[in-house]
């Protein structure tokens, strides 16, 4: 506004005075305006009143000059401020990036191993059940085994009671001939018997032979006869300790495969109930820690990014900033140059302040 004000003085000043300015293309428009005044040398023009018309105007300039300085100095200390804060920001996102990254990681390897102890545990369980398969396959075949063997020796001691009660019916030749189809059925009972018990052939095959005889003759040898009742009561009671083994080994080996057959199935249970649920819920937390983290992780990289952005958008306003201050400067002091200069010019044409 002074600078305008100055210059209308000025013009004012020349058209009271009706004076023509003198054209030189490479003077200021302020020198072009006190050259031509020099060059009047009348002494009817208030020259005091142009210098203090030209001590305003290059006032009013230097109060530009230092609140340009004054505020550059302000929106320096600012920019400063700012790019400190976008740094500190811009270095804590990314050291959060960087934790957020490692405990990822951490996370994701954790849920391999607990994928890696589901898969293991998974085939523990397919193994169980096998073998918990074999186990009541096993027992239910040793069973059958065992009420076979069973049955075999009851079967057996069964024919030898009929054998011996019926040895001991015979007393003479009458009662031989009268009992001689029994005998004969007693003999093929036996002779079955036999085929079922081989182990025991040995002990009773005489006694088939004996009974064979016996349906064949038709007399009797009392003392002979009584000696082989004997014989068969040994063998029945051999029979009989030999069934009691069978069951006390069947019951004592049973025992052992239901403790194995229960303990199979308790791993089972507890593989099955227990750790895959455990670890399947467990994997399940793990994904969706990281599922959580990935998105804190997202928003910590767009946060970075803004960040980042508004650091050079704030440095680019300082380039910019920094222009138009030299740039303001520079047309500030050209004007107080160019006052200087037409002060000089009037000086020359022999116009000095009083």
């Amino acid at each position: 506004m002074k600078t305008f004000i100055g210059f209308t003085l000025l013009y004012l000043i020349l058209a009271n005075q009706g004076i023509q300015l003198i054209q030189q293309d490479k003077l200021h428009p302020i020198s072009k305006i006190i050259l031509g005044l020099s060059d009047l040398q009348t002494k009817d023009f208030n020259f005091q009143q142009l210098f203090i018309a030209l001590d305003e105007l290059a006032q009013s300039f230097q109060t530009r000059i230092n609140d340009e300085n004054i505020t550059y100095e302000q929106d320096q200390l600012s920019y400063f401020q700012d790019v400190q804060f976008y740094e500190n920001q811009i270095n804590d996102f990314k050291n959060k990036i960087a934790q957020l990254e490692i405990e990822i990681k951490e996370l994701g390897d954790e849920g391999l191993r607990l994928q890696s102890f589901l898969n293991e545990a998974n085939q523990d369980l397919n193994d169980a059940i096998k073998l918990l398969a074999q186990k009541e396959q096993q027992i239910n075949s040793d069973n059958t085994v065992f009420e076979q063997q069973n049955q075999e020796y009851a079967d057996t001691i069964n024919i030898l009671d009929q054998a011996i009660e019926l040895l001991n019916e015979i007393k003479d030749e009458t009662s031989l001939i009268q009992k001689k189809e029994h005998i004969k059925e007693i003999s093929q009972n036996m002779h079955k018997s036999m085929k079922k018990l081989s182990a025991k052939r040995v002990f009773y095959q005489p006694l088939v032979n004996l009974f064979t005889q016996l349906s064949q003759n038709n007399y009797v040898d009392q003392e002979n006869l009584n000696k082989v009742i004997n014989f068969m009561n040994q063998l029945r009671q051999n029979l009989i300790d030999a069934q009691i083994s069978l069951q006390n080994q069947h019951e004592s080996q049973s025992k052992l495969q239901q403790d194995i057959l229960s303990e199979t199935q308790a791993k089972v249970s507890g593989i099955q109930d227990v750790l895959i649920p455990l670890l399947g819920t467990e994997i399940s937390i793990k994904q969706s820690e990281i599922r959580t983290l990935n998105s804190i992780l997202q928003d910590a990289q767009s946060n970075l990014s803004d960040a980042q952005d508004n650091l050079v958008a704030t440095q680019n306003r300082w380039i910019e900033r920094t222009a138009t201050h030299n740039n303001l400067l520079q047309q500030y002091n050209n004007e107080l140059l160019a006052i200087k200069e037409a002060e000089n010019a009037l000086k020359k044409g022999g116009i000095f302040r009083q």
